[in-house]
């Protein structure tokens, strides 16, 4: 008896390696007891521990990728990918030699399967800039993008000709493959000031330079291909952030010489000409507006966004209009089934302890209930403050977050009863 007993030690120890959890269907002592019939399957979670970096701006680590088998994520503990069905740890990314802890994910990997991860290159720097195969972890290159400046929110995209960034003093594209410098962004005088945004589609430029012609100036150029190159003069607001590339939307500041970047939403035409501009005033100034959770629907009429505190909200991206809201819900992704979301307030259906996984429909805001993110202890966190994937080829969501209890951080995978 001693003997077998030891052996079954073994085999439940070696079931624990790489760091994960596996689950049953019914992960509570009593599977019946409050068990919706809806209830996700909870398929694996693995630990996910929390990073200092979580809590900055939109350049944290607050994003997951997918290759054909895996989910990628980042942590305290680094970028890893973990099987998406079992939780099974694949890789970890490698840490340059002279980097310090991760900083940093690309929002999203590129088609071909590449993704940027920058580093602190010392000194809460976050400089340092890996390219990663996202089908092995392998490095394909990095760069220690150091300057003269500190870079605490460092932007990085990935298509698939280039990687961009905007990192310090370096604004900048280099080669997929083996990161020669493709372009390199240059003041157009001696004394302007320079904003730019990016995304994998698209750099915008926003410039005001006394001693240049124009004096005010927005550049848009399109990163991949030989498609939108276009300046529009005398535009002289300040370029915060790009939402989407169809259409091409960018928040920006208010006016001319005012660099907080916040107080206008435009949009542009394929061919690089302004379209729409909305002032961000009144129910549109609550939109929380950052690229991790803003989606525009295949139609590019509808944008929704983060609102208020906790919410979300779709916006007419042709009148302005605010089409809906929703309090203590968080939008996850864009599929077949409509707007795919998490939300605590559900608008059918009885109001639980658990999430509920929704779709909504992005323009009349009515909602269908998908299944229930049941956790025996109750213990999961606000919507907002979890980051959301979602597979839509099999129906499973993942989350990154920390529990009610805020003594664990995890990421955990659930199987919607759709399909």
């Amino acid at each position: 008896m001693p003997l077998i007993l030891a052996i079954a030690m073994v085999v439940l120890i070696g079931a624990g390696v790489g760091g994960y959890f596996l689950f049953a269907e019914n992960d509570s002592p009593d599977p019946a007891a409050g068990r919706p019939a809806n209830a996700m399957s909870r398929l694996w979670e693995a630990p996910s521990p929390a990073s200092q970096r979580e809590g900055q701006d939109e350049n944290n680590l607050r994003s997951m990728w997918f290759n054909n088998d895996d989910v990628v994520f980042g942590d305290g503990d680094g970028v890893r990918a973990y099987n998406r069905k079992t939780g099974k740890k694949q890789w970890t990314v490698k840490t340059p030699k002279g980097a310090g802890e991760v900083c940093a994910m690309s929002k999203e990997a590129s088609d071909d399967g590449v993704g940027a991860v920058v580093f602190d290159a010392g000194g809460d720097d976050c400089s340092f800039v890996s390219v990663v195969d996202t089908d092995t972890g392998r490095t394909l290159w990095s760069r220690n993008l150091k300057g003269e400046s500190t870079e605490d929110s460092p932007q990085m995209v990935v298509n698939s000709k280039v990687v961009a960034v905007a990192i310090g003093d370096t604004y900048a594209g280099f080669t997929i493959t083996g990161g020669a410098k493709v372009w390199e962004l240059t003041a157009r005088g001696h004394e302007c000031t320079t904003t730019v945004g990016l995304s994998p589609q698209y750099r915008a430029v926003g410039s005001d330079c006394p001693d240049a012609k124009p004096k005010k100036q927005l550049a848009l150029q399109d990163l991949e291909y030989s498609g939108i190159h276009s300046t529009v003069s005398g535009d002289g607001r300040a370029v915060g952030q790009i939402l989407s590339d169809r259409p091409l939307t960018i928040r920006m500041s208010a006016e001319a010489d005012v660099i907080d970047a916040e107080g206008t939403l435009s949009t542009y035409t394929k061919e690089g000409a302004p379209d729409k501009t909305f002032k961000l005033e009144g129910e549109l100034k609550d939109l929380s507006l950052k690229p991790r959770d803003t989606f525009v629907d295949e139609d590019e009429q509808v944008l929704v966004s983060g609102y208020g505190s906790g919410g979300m909200a779709a916006m007419d991206l042709k009148t302005g209009e605010l089409l809906w809201k929703k309090r203590s819900s968080a939008p996850a992704a864009l599929d077949t089934e409509g707007l795919i979301a998490v939300t605590n307030a559900p608008a059918t259906g009885a109001v639980g302890q658990d999430p509920v996984l929704v779709s909504i429909g992005v323009r009349d805001g009515k909602e269908k209930v998908l299944g229930t993110l049941y956790d025996p202890k109750h213990s999961l966190g606000s919507p907002d403050l979890m980051s959301l994937a979602w597979d839509g080829h099999t129906d499973t969501l993942f989350i990154q977050g920390t529990g009610l209890s805020h003594d664990k951080s995890s990421v955990q995978a659930f199987k919607a009863p759709i399909g």
